[in-house]
């Protein structure tokens, strides 16, 4: 079965206090660092959400320690690949007309998209 990355706002933002800090973090300092942003959980809102992510293999965890499996470009990245194949089977060619739809490309769009691809060319 596939894996979906995609996650909702109160997982971005868990995971935005995750990617903040090198070691992992416990459980308990988590959910304070939470109540810091606002966020008055349960312990177990906050388990209900790291597992949820736990199972999108987007952040691990031992014993009373969580800390993140993906790195915010690595999970980016899972992302735009499922639109990709979602979408535009997994060719990129309909997924850039899309984002230009019928405006006007500019001389310096055209000019990352052409170092991207001499990028991609030499990979």
């Amino acid at each position: 079965m596939k894996v979906s990355h995609k996650i909702t706002e109160t997982e971005r933002n868990v995971m935005e206090v995750l990617w903040e800090n090198s070691d992992p973090v416990a459980t308990r300092e988590l959910l304070e660092m939470m109540k810091e942003k606002g966020k008055s959980w349960k312990r177990q809102t906050l388990n209900t959400l790291l597992f949820r992510l736990e199972e999108k293999g987007i952040v691990s965890r031992t014993r009373a320690y969580v800390k993140p499996a993906m790195t915010r470009d690595e999970l980016l990245q899972a992302q735009t690949q499922e639109i990709l194949d979602d979408f535009y089977g997994g060719r990129p060619g309909g997924f850039f007309a899309a984002l230009v739809g019928k405006d006007k490309v500019t001389a310096e769009d055209m000019e990352r998209l052409e170092a991207l691809l001499e990028e991609i060319r030499n990979r």
